[in-house]
């Protein structure tokens, strides 16, 4: 206990357990969106977006963060103006992005072992910069879902009834998927392109299981996304572990504990 409580001392696992905080109480809201939405295949097509965006970023020298996210709200507004299904605009993005960072690392001779830390990712490289910036867009997301509430439930309910309301579903369709793409965008270097889920997804689908609205899937989400990220965090520093790996192997498991109970309740 000694060793982590020196641990806790030193700066970059400071950055790395607040930014597992921000990402825990707030990005699981945006799993919430995701799943309610039906915006599932969106998010493997934004998780490609984030190895293009990396692959560029290293390519050309530019900022990572800023090039993920330019590159992931360009993917999703040029999804949207498709006139295509979201399944079948998801795949088409999916494959050319893959396709072209594939081709720009070879051009531009981008090292495997750099591509592979875009796909891993790690809180302890976080920077102030971005803890600012993670900060921002869950703010944003949080406050989004807090004035938007009505309107979420009401187009999760049924969108047909929410356009036949007056809402402005083609407005709120294109802010989710915008803070989507946020969302997903800076949470990348905390956990990267494979273990999203983990922090976005996972959390939401143990709370739609546990929960009885809307507004409680929300809550719940929020505290289980930051029960398993300061947990695999912990033990992740205590047992000298990857922080990715924990946080999923426990989401993993909470999400079979939570199907069990459900299924138990059933019966």
């Amino acid at each position: 206990m000694m060793d982590l409580a020196q641990l806790l001392t030193l700066r970059p696992i400071i950055l790395g357990f607040i930014g597992m905080a921000i990402g825990g109480i707030a990005f699981p809201a945006c799993g919430v969106i995701i799943i309610r939405n039906g915006l599932v295949s969106l998010r493997y097509a934004l998780m490609h977006g984030i190895i293009l965006g990396g692959t560029i970023s290293l390519a050309l020298k530019l900022p990572m963060n800023l090039t993920v996210i330019a590159v992931n709200l360009i993917l999703v507004l040029l999804m949207m103006r498709l006139r295509f299904s979201l399944s079948s605009s998801s795949a088409l993005i999916m494959v050319f992005t893959m396709a072209f960072a594939s081709l720009l690392a070879h051009v531009a001779d981008v090292p495997s072992k750099d591509t592979l830390e875009i796909l891993w990712g790690s809180p302890f490289a976080l920077t102030s910069q971005d803890l600012w910036l993670m900060g921002s867009v869950g703010l944003v997301l949080i406050l989004y879902c807090t004035l938007s509430f009505k309107i979420l439930s009401a187009i999760a309910f049924d969108k047909e009834t929410a356009i036949s309301m007056g809402l402005n579903v083609r407005l709120h369709s294109t802010l989710t998927v915008v803070i989507a793409a946020l969302c997903i965008s800076v949470s990348m270097k905390t956990l990267g392109a494979l273990l999203l889920d983990a922090l976005l997804i996972i959390p939401a689908l143990c709370a739609g299981r546990t929960s009885s609205s809307l507004k409680g899937m929300f809550i719940q989400a929020s505290a289980y996304g930051l029960g398993f990220s300061m947990a695999g965090y912990m033990l992740a520093l205590l047992f000298n572990l990857p922080v990715s790996a924990m946080l999923s192997i426990l989401s993993a498991f909470a999400l079979l504990i939570t199907s069990l109970i459900k299924g138990a309740r059933k019966k």
